[in-house]
């Protein structure tokens, strides 16, 4: 979805964003002050050319305050869909932690006691992974190259055991072993997927881009009645700046501030009791 001229600065913010968000905070602030700056010595200009009627104000500020609560519900819609994947993001972490709990209860029965040690000691390593994965990382490469490479290798070296332990000895037992491994590896993919899974690009741009007409339009309101309230403005630019910056930052569950509680995984691990 193309918004015109409006999309290099659309980019430049997405690429500060990815970066430091208290960066991509300021330039908002500053687009929109600048915003309504423009507003506002665009209404003086076109109140010097031609004296405003209580009529026309009064269309400017229904026109305006028609605006606002557009942008009013893209925000609402634009938070709802990034916190409605943050819960995604917690359900999955602790059905996941449950998966890797039954199949440490399991790694026991039905195998010797070689493979049940092995399979619990990568279960172990394969949680502390997950953990490290869900917590995130400043560099998003490390989590992608680093962790999901180890977390890959373990699955294959479990699979691999509970195969062989299946292939010597069909029974129910060991297909439950087979069946709580299956479904771990399942959830971490599901994982993967909602930390994956982000607001789409389009709706930040529409909410940027409606964000700088609705403020232009309140600039334009000021400067036509001659009153900037510059207090009550920037408080306005500055809170509705906050809720942006909040709603790209619980779009970055693994690299910003607002992350996904890998307790649920952290509990699993301690219930294992300490190592051998």
């Amino acid at each position: 979805m193309s918004l015109g001229p409006f999309d290099w600065l659309i980019g430049f913010f997405q690429g500060l964003a990815k970066g430091d968000l208290h960066l991509a905070g300021l330039f908002i602030l500053l687009l929109l002050l600048a915003s309504l700056e423009f507003g506002v010595q665009f209404g003086k200009f076109v109140a010097r050319r031609h004296t405003p009627t209580d009529g026309e104000k009064s269309s400017v500020n229904f026109a305006t305050a028609g605006m606002m609560g557009l942008l009013a519900f893209l925000l609402g819609v634009s938070l709802s869909m990034a916190s409605e994947r943050y819960q995604q993001r917690r359900d999955s972490v602790l059905a996941e932690a449950n998966a890797i709990g039954t199949a440490w209860l399991r790694a026991t029965v039905g195998t010797t006691n070689t493979e049940g040690e092995a399979l619990q000691r990568l279960l172990r390593e394969y949680t502390e992974v997950r953990i490290a994965i869900v917590a995130g990382s400043s560099d998003p490469v490390k989590i992608d190259e680093g962790l999901l490479e180890r977390s890959n290798r373990l699955q294959s070296e479990m699979w691999t055991i509970a195969r062989g332990v299946a292939e010597r000895a069909p029974t129910p037992i060991s297909g439950l072993l087979l069946s709580s491994l299956n479904e771990m590896i399942d959830l971490s993919l599901t994982n993967r997927r909602n930390f994956n899974t982000h607001v789409p690009p389009y709706i930040l741009r529409l909410l940027l881009t409606v964000s700088v007409f609705a403020v232009g339009a309140v600039g334009y309101g000021f400067g036509l009645v001659g009153s900037r309230q510059p207090g009550l403005s920037v408080l306005l630019l500055g809170v509705w700046t906050l809720a942006i910056v909040l709603i790209v930052d619980i779009d970055r569950p693994q690299t910003g501030e607002v992350r996904i509680d890998p307790g649920p995984l952290v509990w699993t691990l301690q219930g294992f009791g300490p190592a051998k």
